[in-house]
């Protein structure tokens, strides 16, 4: 019970650790954040694009509408005149009561119209403003991602650079060279021992055959 108890524990702490370790890396990569922000606001201005392609159907429409309420109202005016002419005060009365109605229609489209053109002015203008939003905004990432690649590189530098850790490495450098200068004269006097003893041992050999040659000779004189 006490090792599942731990186990849930050491997970729920694993967990946490991802968690925060991710919501660090995301505060503190402003690049990031950034990126996701264009993101966003390239996705916003889609969506205004799609609403002012309807903006302006729906003023397409409305003046197609209105352009036939016209034709509609003209009609009526013309047949209460003819109606007029031929003294049908009943044809001409139903006449002009439709051309009102027309009339009526016309002047509601005219203001409807009028009012979609206008929204449609002022969503084409915030339309322009998003955009070039977003382009601030791509240029500014650019130049962020300029100054952190600099940043980046600087600090680089700085580390090589920086007198304490050039230091250590001009030292370490210094001992890496006297070792090996060690091991080099450690090799030096090892060889001149080596060419030493060789001597040593082939002067003993030379000494050794000239003393059984002279022994050798006082015996065959005797």
């Amino acid at each position: 019970m006490n090792n599942l108890l731990e186990k849930i524990k050491q997970s729920i702490a694993a967990d946490f650790n991802e968690v925060t370790t991710t919501h660090k890396e995301r505060k503190q990569n402003p690049i990031s954040l950034l990126n996701k922000y264009v993101r966003e606001s390239e996705g916003e201005v889609e969506k205004a694009a799609k609403l002012i392609e309807r903006q302006r159907m729906l003023k397409n429409e409305l003046n197609k509408e209105m352009k036939l309420a016209q034709t509609l109202a003209d009609k009526r005016k013309e047949q209460g005149r003819l109606a007029i002419a031929a003294g049908a005060d009943e044809l001409a009365e139903i006449a002009l009561h439709y051309q009102a109605q027309a009339e009526q229609q016309v002047e509601r489209l005219q203001r409807s119209y009028e009012t979609a053109l206008q929204q449609l002015s002022d969503l084409e203008m915030k339309f322009e403003e998003m955009k070039l939003k977003v382009k601030d905004m791509h240029i500014k990432r650019l130049e962020l991602m300029g100054r952190e690649n600099v940043l980046s590189m600087k600090e680089k530098m700085n580390k090589i650079l920086d007198e304490s850790e050039f230091g250590n490495a001009a030292e370490n450098f210094e001992n890496i060279e006297t070792t090996m200068k060690q091991q080099e004269t450690n090799m030096d006097d090892k060889y001149e021992i080596t060419v030493f003893d060789a001597k040593i041992q082939q002067l003993a050999k030379e000494i050794n055959n000239e003393e059984k040659l002279k022994a050798a000779n006082e015996n065959v004189i005797q």
